[in-house]
């Protein structure tokens, strides 16, 4: 049952988007696909990818107010992308691993770098995006800064494309989506088609400002753990918290067939054998696994309960990492008892 009303909700959620985008002017359409997106998103967190997220804060602006009134909003929320992504990318973590990496495949044309100066040069990503978000913050130099945001999503996109580091198709999308953003909201002038229409009741816009501003604060609060990182739009940041699932050897066969293949063996022969869930869920669901260690710890439950693993699985429980350290506090659990205890240390959330 709670399959067919999930595939309604997703069917329902489609055809919202297709009125919204068939009649953009149109507020019942994007209540719709607000309502759609909170419903699929409900269903199943996995969804709450950060396209998804912008999308909804978008999605009850548009429900609620004309374009005119919801601009100055959406442009808040767009810059408050590009900061957030900024300050999460500033993190040892990130210079030493993802940045490193992003740094390395733009020089391999040139023939590359030496570690220590791709290292260094890392930082150079999150500041140049950090001056991105000040720039469109300012209204003199908001076009500099609207062009400059173009000219970062292309070099994404180059980089991150198939011919290169081959990211999904997805992240591609929205790069392409967040260019053409930025030339809406900050490059071109806004015309006469801008013109406010009829009012809207303050009613239904109160409790929606409410919602932007807590999307626009509350990523302040990521790094203790109070607001999630995707919501704060913690993107290619690998400070996140996160669980390292081990299943044993001898439990191979209860796991679906095709689920096996993401089971490897370190071969240090004891028998635990690495859960590769960050693989699963970009081949199976086309999307990464929610980057979130209460989130991940819950799935992996649900996968211990549903194919009886009892004492055959066990799990790596890593917190946020230091900013300037790198250091990550861990926990360990041995079986779904051991992980059914450590999730009763979270207050919110199931996969």
């Amino acid at each position: 049952m709670l399959r067919g009303f999930d595939a309604a909700a997703v069917l329902g959620l489609l055809i919202a988007l297709l009125a919204a985008t068939t009649w953009p002017r149109s507020r019942l359409a994007w209540a719709a696909t607000a309502i759609g997106l909170i419903t699929a998103i409900a269903m199943d967190q996995q969804r709450l990818q950060p396209w998804a997220y912008q999308s909804l804060l978008y999605a009850m602006l548009f429900a609620t107010r004309p374009w005119r009134s919801a601009r100055p909003w959406v442009m808040a929320i767009a810059v408050s992308v590009y900061f957030y992504s900024s300050a999460g990318k500033i993190d040892f973590q990130f210079v030493h691993t993802v940045g490193k990496d992003m740094v390395q495949a733009f020089a391999r044309p040139l023939g590359g770098l030496d570690d220590p100066l791709a290292t260094r040069l890392a930082f150079l990503l999150p500041a140049g995006e950090m001056v991105i978000a000040l720039l469109l913050t300012l209204p003199p130099t908001r076009r500099l800064g609207g062009g400059l945001a173009i000219a970062m999503h292309v070099a994404l996109i180059g980089l991150l494309g198939p011919w290169m580091l081959g990211h999904s198709f997805g992240v591609l999308t929205w790069n392409t989506v967040l260019a053409g953003q930025a030339w809406i909201l900050f490059v071109r002038r806004q015309g006469s088609g801008d013109l406010e229409p009829k009012h809207t009741s303050a009613w239904a816009r109160w409790p929606v400002n409410a919602g932007v501003c807590l999307a626009l604060i509350a990523p302040l609060t990521e790094r203790r753990g109070y607001w999630d990182h995707w919501p704060s739009w913690a993107l290619y940041s690998p400070h996140n918290s996160r669980i390292d699932f081990e299943v044993h050897r001898s439990a191979l066969q209860r796991l679906p067939a095709a689920w096996q293949t993401y089971v490897r063996d370190d071969e240090d022969g004891d028998g635990w054998q690495r859960f590769d869930l960050e693989s699963l869920s970009l081949d199976q669901r086309w999307v990464p696994v929610y980057p979130q260690a209460r989130y991940q710890l819950q799935l992996g439950l649900r996968i211990a309960d549903r194919y009886k693993l009892q004492d055959a699985i066990r799990a790596t429980i890593k917190g946020v990492s230091d900013r300037w350290s790198g250091h990550r506090q861990q926990s360990f659990a041995l079986g779904r008892d051991e992980l059914w205890r450590q999730n009763r240390e979270y207050w919110i959330g199931s996969p």
